[in-house]
């Protein structure tokens, strides 16, 4: 029987380093997936009035646009010394908007990014039985 000498011991503990690295388990943890990214442009909160005076009836509408087509839209119909109010949302592709009020209409472009402040104001004639009335008003839009 040969005896080990010091020279073999080196080479015996690295098998048994060896050994002890192959009986690890694999981890059973799930992968982490990657951070999804977020969009750049999100959807907006919009809030919008209509102020109306006189003694007929105001029509007022308006499209949030993207490269001019229509992508949503919205509308008011007030008379008299009337305000309406209400909220909405401003798609995030939006980057156009275009308003109505009477028979006054204006479009706007802006950066989709950024926020939007319009206002137009508008009037029409209207027939109250037998008199001519005009109603006026001015829509304002804050996103």
């Amino acid at each position: 029987m040969k005896r080990l000498t010091l020279s073999a011991l080196p080479l015996l503990a690295f098998a048994g380093a060896l050994a002890g690295c192959s009986e690890r388990s694999t981890p059973t943890a799930a992968r982490a997936r990657p951070l999804a990214t977020t969009a750049a442009l999100v959807d907006r909160p919009c809030a919008w009035s209509v102020t109306c005076h006189g003694r007929s009836i105001l029509f007022a509408n308006w499209s949030w646009t993207e490269n001019g087509v229509a992508i949503a839209s919205g509308s008011a119909i007030c008379g008299a010394d009337q305000t309406l109010s209400g909220s909405g949302v401003r798609p995030a592709n939006a980057n156009g908007f275009t308003a109505h009020v009477g028979t006054n209409s204006q479009s706007w472009t802006f950066d989709p990014a950024g926020p939007f402040k319009a206002s137009l104001s508008g009037s029409e004639g209207g027939h109250c039985f037998t008199c001519w009335s005009k109603e006026s008003g001015k829509l304002t839009v804050d996103s």
